[in-house]
């Protein structure tokens, strides 16, 4: 497992403004090794050289963006329409 102390846990507490107690600091830095661990492990992994599923900017786009015009308009959605505003009932008492 990778070691994470608890001077690296009072470190970070201390920039995150956290009080931390000292079961606490323990729990952390043994939380924290484990998921350096899995990074580790992710990192052991081999990768062919070349793969565009590995990359997602050289992997094909599904398709092109553009935009296009609804064919529902604003007087579809609701009967409550005015000068291009839904009306809608207050829900504040000003």
């Amino acid at each position: 497992m990778s070691a994470f102390s608890v001077k690296e846990v009072r470190k970070i507490a201390k920039l995150a403004s956290l009080e931390l107690t000292s079961e606490e600091e323990q729990e952390f830095a043994q939380q924290f090794g484990t998921i350096l661990e899995y990074f580790e492990r992710l990192n052991a992994v081999e990768l062919p050289e070349n793969s565009e599923a590995l990359n997602p900017i050289l992997a094909p786009r599904v398709r092109e963006d553009r935009a296009v015009d609804s064919p529902v308009t604003p007087e579809q959605f609701s009967p409550y329409l005015e000068n291009r505003f839904f009306k809608v009932p207050r829900v504040i008492d000003a």
